[in-house]
């Protein structure tokens, strides 16, 4: 499973995030400089956020994530194309519409990049935007492509 730290250690051009083939793993916020297409910026990679729970470790996850949400300037919501529109994407989408903040929002797991994926219309029923489809795992092999997308 390729998710929010693969995109992060893509965006940022290091391995600095752990990526594991299971979710969860990034439990705190992990920061990095980076440069995109001639701007600099501070990128954070945080844990998923499950609005609802009340697990203690998730619970302190989603505090994590909200620091990072009150620091940013611009928020990326990257969710799972081949899984659709779960409902926790539904959750995090209404908070995100809350802090009047803009909000890129991607589709990780586009692996035929380049490709019509009619899998991605789905998502602007999340109401923050255009969609855009990547696929962080397969990245560098598209480089070129992929950093003229997003």
């Amino acid at each position: 499973m390729y998710g929010k730290s693969t995109f992060f250690n893509y965006i940022i051009g290091q391995k600095l995030s752990i990526v594991e083939d299971k979710p969860g793993v990034t439990r705190d916020r992990v920061y990095a400089d980076a440069e995109w297409r001639g701007r600099e910026f501070t990128l954070i990679d945080t844990a998923g956020i499950e609005p609802k729970t009340e697990d203690k470790i998730l619970s302190s996850m989603r505090e994590q994530v909200e620091i990072a949400i009150d620091l940013a300037d611009v928020i990326v919501f990257l969710t799972d194309i081949k899984q659709g529109i779960t409902e926790p994407d539904k959750d995090v989408a209404l908070l995100l519409r809350k802090t009047k903040k803009p909000v890129i929002l991607v589709c990780n797991k586009a692996d035929k990049f380049g490709k019509e994926n009619n899998d991605i219309y789905e998502f602007y029923n999340l109401g923050i935007g255009e969609p855009l489809a990547v696929s962080a795992a397969n990245a560098s092999r598209n480089r070129r492509r992929f950093r003229r997308n997003i």
